[in-house]
């Protein structure tokens, strides 16, 4: 009995991981985590830890972006270095005064705003994001709206695009932020979306695609339901909260 309860068990672990990379059916060894699984949970943990503490260079990615045709800005948050960017998570919601300086000339208020900002997992941003942004500015082309440059923004949060998307009056920012690292993988990226962004504007104001990765959402499928999204706002002149009873 206690075989075929084993090999019962093993079978149903290997049915879940057909369909998901979460932490679920691990192996055990008595009461507890085998020495493998445990292994694997340490290795995950470093490299989420190593996520949120990376570096990225906004350079590369700004030369990925210009070999593209794509034009972008260099800007950062207040928060000025990294350690204050994640002890005080505020510092990382408004542009510096020399960013502000940058995009001060850019107002248009027909104009999609798209911020890359490196988040919580540079490394996300660092893989994907200039994939992501090309990929999403194919499908906004059929929009009849103009395009900003892409601001690469360093130590910057999900907040950050109602700071940019007040001083240009922006009709829509879109901010692609990398996402707080998991057990899964450190290389998620989210999508958040506000109809006419301003300082006031909350979480409660924007729509999110998030889990976008190799193994999650693919940058194709994320793109194409982020111009729905924004086809949707412009038709309901609301986004948030609001849109999602439309």
């Amino acid at each position: 009995m206690s075989i075929k309860k084993s090999e019962s068990s093993l079978i149903q672990r290997s049915e879940l991981k057909q369909f998901t990379n979460a932490r679920v059916a691990l192996r055990t060894s008595g009461v507890s985590l085998c020495t493998e699984e445990m292994l694997a949970f340490k290795l995950a943990h470093a490299r989420a830890v190593d996520a949120v503490w990376t570096d990225w260079n906004s350079t590369t990615i700004s030369n990925e972006l210009k070999s593209l045709g794509i034009e972008s800005l260099l800007i950062e948050s207040e928060a000025g270095s990294r350690l204050h960017y994640v002890q005080n998570p505020q510092s990382g919601c408004n542009v510096n005064v020399k960013s502000q300086e940058i995009i001060q000339s850019l107002k248009n208020e027909n104009a999609i705003a798209i911020i890359l900002a490196d988040g919580l997992s540079p490394i996300a941003a660092q893989e994907q994001g200039s994939k992501l942004i090309a990929c999403l500015m194919e499908e906004l082309r059929t929009l009849s709206m103009n395009m900003h440059p892409i601001f690469i923004c360093s130590n910057g949060r999900v907040a950050i695009g109602d700071s940019i998307g007040e001083i240009t009056k922006s009709k829509i920012a879109i901010v692609i932020i990398g996402e707080r690292p998991g057990l899964t993988t450190p290389e998620s990226l989210g999508m958040y979306i506000t109809l006419n962004p301003t300082n006031e504007s909350t979480n409660a104001n924007r729509n999110c695609i998030s889990n976008i990765h190799p193994e999650g959402l693919s940058i194709e499928q994320a793109s194409n339901e982020c111009k729905q999204l924004i086809e949707k706002m412009l038709k309901h002149n609301t986004s948030g909260y609001q849109l999602n009873s439309k």
